[in-house]
């Protein structure tokens, strides 16, 4: 998102417009980068979204729905002491920074909320009426930053100044003229943007194209005429700024977002073009519909990395046990070597480092070395060779106990990464979350009774061509549950052969045959959603859920099964998930 000065006066506009004089009911922060402030205004509920997030920095009101935390932050409650039932007086952008501050009053004291909406140094920073800082969502110290400090008590300093105009204070084509040094040898839209304050890339080739030239074109080598254009240009678009002649749009191109703006870009040429008559509707649809999927990727890969991790430990725990275990399955060569020790005892004497005997158990009885530990008797030598050949006989049982449990939590481990891999939203992430902190791979936290419901995400369902619900679960809590509490007998269930996967059901609510139809149909989800998913050809094994059953003491979603039969298929594609979508 290019969140230039010019997106950040558009919002700041429409703020002025919605919530000047709005009381302020409450804070709310969430993840450290949220904050949300309800307000009351002309007898309406309203929230103001201020974001520090790098990659969705923002301030606008919103309709979205969120999760609040059960332990409000230290800066929320801050917040909440200072400014409930204050009332909204004045939102000012100054010099057209990229930062808003929102002048407050309460009972006659005044304070400043002060959003500073610049990438990764966004900052959300509340100010008394001496400008001291009374704290700030992320306090910055003299090591963090010998020039700039942000922590309670201090005075508030703003961000460095660009040496740059404000664009609004531009009067007239002569003045643009003397800004920009004649000789400038640059791109003519980084002669803008490296001229005048809060023009960002995008919009700044925009002030140009409008001109009728080309914004990569040298501004050295352009006419006296272009070089008016372009400010006669710039004129005209900040006049329609002042008169607050703003016309939110979002372009998309190749399912991703190519730009959003406060006005059109008429140098770009999206494939699709989304008008907004509204700001704020604007910024909660490309949160929407576009930076969730951004945090949802950054979720994937919270999470994948906390698994691969304990996958990466029980690797490297397996082949250490393999390699004992081999060593095990050699405990006779010790056994034998005591035994050779006992039975040539009188030629053997202590400080020998070696006894070469002869080998009894060999079919040509050749004579052998043993290596002896010269500070014991021969009868301790030979002790020593029973003692660790007991050693390695009994070990051997732990250590195929052992082995067994790891192979079988490297198979659960492989079937969450899967499920993390698939996930489609951030309530399916965090339900893998919640499971991983019952498994104990995620430190769980001590926290009061949360306001939020316990409500589980309904398996993932479809209906096949011939009328039957296909249910595929989305994790493996909840394959636990779809196979053992929601089937019934005569359901029939589908898994992937070996191949981590999700378990499906067919609903089977007569005694009729499935029809081979639906178990087509129901064999191609189980290959999509599987570790399968880009395979071709992959077996399905099937067979009614009564024949399915889970060891005791099993990780979560791991069963075995029997009296099954296997269909080879390719996963579904997505017009067959367009098919077979349930309402």
């Amino acid at each position: 998102m290019a969140f230039d000065g010019i997106m950040l006066a558009a919002l700041k506009d429409n703020l002025e417009d919605k919530i000047l004089g709005a009381r302020i009911e409450k804070a709310y922060q969430i993840e450290k980068k949220h904050l949300i402030i309800r307000l009351r205004n002309n007898n309406q509920n309203s929230k103001l979204l201020i974001s520090t997030d790098p990659q969705g920095a923002r301030i606008n009101l919103t309709e979205l729905d969120f999760d609040f935390p059960s332990f409000p932050p230290d800066f929320c409650m801050m917040l909440r002491k200072y400014l409930k039932n204050s009332y909204i007086q004045e939102i000012i952008q100054p010099e057209f920074e990229r930062m808003v501050r929102i002048n407050i009053e309460k009972r006659g004291k005044k304070y400043s909320l002060i959003a500073e909406l610049m990438g990764k140094y966004s900052n959300v920073i509340l100010l008394d009426d001496n400008e001291v800082v009374l704290d700030a969502m992320k306090r910055i110290t003299e090591k963090q930053n010998p020039e700039r400090q942000l922590y309670p008590g201090i005075k508030y300093q703003k961000p460095p100044g660009q040496d740059k105009l404000n664009p609004l204070e531009l009067q007239s084509k002569e003045e643009f003229r003397q800004i920009i040094d004649e000789n400038f040898s640059q791109a003519a839209f980084r002669a803008v943007m490296y001229n005048f304050r809060g023009i960002g890339p995008y919009s700044a080739r925009e002030i140009v194209y409008r001109a009728g030239v080309d914004p990569a074109e040298n501004y050295n080598n352009l006419t006296n005429s272009d070089k008016n254009s372009i400010a006669e240009s710039m004129l005209k678009l900040f006049s329609q700024f002042k008169d607050k002649q703003y016309k939110p749009v979002l372009a998309v191109e190749n399912g991703k977002v190519d730009y959003i703006s406060a006005f059109i870009l008429k140098h770009r040429s999206p494939e699709n073009l989304k008008e907004f008559e509204d700001l704020d509707q604007m910024m909660d649809y490309y949160f929407k519909e576009f930076l969730k999927d951004k945090e949802l990727k950054r979720s994937i890969r919270e999470l994948n990395k906390v698994v691969n991790t304990y996958l990466d430990k029980n690797i490297k725990k397996q082949k250490k046990l393999k390699r004992q275990l081999e060593e095990s399955k050699e405990a006779e060569k010790y056994k034998k070597k005591g035994e050779l020790i006992t039975a040539n005892i009188y030629q053997i004497n202590r400080g020998d480092k070696k006894a070469v005997v002869k080998d009894y158990y060999s079919d040509d009885q050749q004579e052998i070395e043993i290596k002896l530990d010269p500070s014991k008797s021969p009868s301790d030598n030979a002790q020593k060779y029973f003692k660790k050949y007991n050693k390695l006989k009994k070990s051997v049982k732990h250590l195929k106990r052992e082995i067994a449990k790891l192979r079988h939590e490297e198979k659960y481990l492989k079937q969450v990464s899967m499920n993390i891999e698939q996930a489609e939203t951030l309530d399916d992430l965090e339900e893998i979350k919640e499971e991983l902190k019952e498994e104990n791979y995620i430190k769980k936290q001590k926290q009061k009774k949360s306001n939020k419901s316990n409500k589980k995400l309904p398996p993932r369902k479809f209906i096949s061509s011939d009328g039957y619900q296909i249910l595929v679960g989305r994790n493996n809590k909840q394959n636990d549950r779809l196979t053992k509490k929601m089937a019934n007998n005569g359901d029939i269930w589908l898994h992937t052969k070996v191949i981590a996967g999700s378990h499906v059901i067919i609903k089977r609510d007569t005694e009729a045959e499935v029809p081979e139809q639906t178990l087509t149909e129901a064999a191609a989800i189980a290959a999509y959603f599987s570790k399968a998913r880009e395979s071709t050809n992959v077996p399905i094994d099937y067979t009614p859920v009564e024949n399915v059953n889970k060891p005791k003491g099993a990780k979560p979603g791991l069963v075995y099964y029997d009296k099954y039969q296997t269909i080879y298929i390719d996963p579904a594609k997505k017009e067959l998930f367009k098919k077979l979508a349930a309402d």
